[in-house]
């Protein structure tokens, strides 16, 4: 090899080296460090210990939760430690009306619903006249769908009312519910099992996608997506809101008349962001986030034993729903939360959910 030869290969190297250090630093945020702040008085709510991944909140501040997310796409670890802690998946409620009252478990009624392998984790409600709805992500052994339930006040169950299935279903990850039969849904990835969903994430495949439900079938409405994570619509109903987690981008789509979506904004946000939920109020967007990634991924790897910090921000929306005007930190937290998903807003008062820890409570003071 000639010397010039030797001095192009070297030069590679550095290059590859370099690009490799980049990646590890800002993908996986060895560069940052969190500070903790609190919008007010906040406290951890007793009940839920492994997981409130994701949460809703209706008019009159009933919020329902999932909880004891799993999957094949998790790791044995995973696996083991919610065996050995007796995690199972279950759906909450706590009412933002009556914090003090704490929170419970929901139980669920129907023939044809099985609570063997029952892995709830996105979820929307729909409000219809004097009834309440629930469209569930659940993830089975062999299978992803979306779970209708009917709330029913008076017992304080949830009735199953249907099951949807799809070809075109592979890994889901939310919903967002525009009709009594028709929603849109996110397909976080193609492979499900774990060493597939672990390539297709550091890869960096776009095998994702927006998918609607039409009341007939499942189609895909967005270009395919660096694993979209979660879904909500916009306050008037005109957007959806949606980010790629490992992207670590909030994305705007206008819904067409079809109902297929235009991409309308992309926005930078240097945290893992996971779901996104509406300010009633002002239409502005929650987002419950991972500051860190390389703690993340730890803390999933072991929940038990390794703590990660959880964010919560606020998305400062414009009038036309489309453009974010600003950015306000509302939570930071790696003290007693770990590995916030989300967060949900009534009355300035915010419940902050995870992965698989605890539940957050907080009085907001700050807006």
């Amino acid at each position: 090899m000639s010397d010039d030869e030797c001095r192009q290969d070297c030069t590679k190297f550095k290059v590859i080296n370099i690009i490799e250090k980049r990646f590890i630093t800002l993908f996986l945020d060895y560069h940052k460090t969190v500070w903790n702040h609190r919008p007010g008085k906040c406290h951890i709510v007793e009940g839920i210990d492994h997981g409130s991944e994701d949460m809703q909140t209706t008019k009159s501040g009933l919020t329902f939760i999932t909880s004891g997310i799993d999957g094949p796409f998790f790791t044995s670890a995973m696996k083991e430690y919610h065996k050995k802690n007796n995690a199972r998946g279950r759906i909450m409620l706590f009412n933002l009306e009556k914090p003090a009252d704490g929170v419970r478990e929901l139980m669920i009624v129907g023939n044809q619903f099985s609570y063997e392998d029952f892995a709830p984790h996105g979820i929307s409600v729909l409000e219809e006249k004097d009834k309440i709805f629930l469209f569930v992500v659940v993830h089975r052994a062999e299978e992803d769908t979306v779970e209708k339930f009917e709330f029913l006040e008076k017992t304080l169950e949830l009735k199953h009312l249907k099951t949807y299935k799809g070809t075109l279903v592979h890994l889901l990850n939310d919903v967002a519910a525009t009709g009594h039969e028709t929603f849109y849904t996110t397909e976080f990835g193609y492979y499900r099992n774990y060493i597939g969903h672990i390539l297709e994430q550091f890869i960096g495949l776009s095998y994702g996608h927006l998918l609607y439900y039409d009341g007939r079938d499942f189609i895909p409405v967005s270009e395919p997506t660096y694993m979209v994570n979660g879904i909500t619509l916009s306050k008037d109903g005109r957007h959806v809101y949606t980010v790629s987690s490992p992207g670590k981008k909030f994305i705007v789509y206008k819904r067409e008349a079809n109902n297929r979506l235009t991409k309308m904004n992309e926005v930078e946000l240097y945290t893992i962001p996971d779901n996104p939920t509406i300010d009633p109020v002002t239409g502005d967007v929650l987002l419950g986030c991972h500051p860190i990634g390389i703690k993340i991924a730890k803390h999933l790897n072991d929940p038990g034993n390794e703590s990660t910090p959880s964010q919560v921000l606020m998305l400062h929306m414009d009038k036309s729903g489309t453009n974010v005007t600003g950015i306000t930190e509302l939570l930071s937290d790696n003290l007693e939360l770990y590995g916030s998903t989300t967060a949900t807003l009534y009355k300035k008062r915010m419940l902050v959910g995870t992965v698989c820890h605890k539940m957050m409570y907080c009085e907001v003071n700050m807006l």
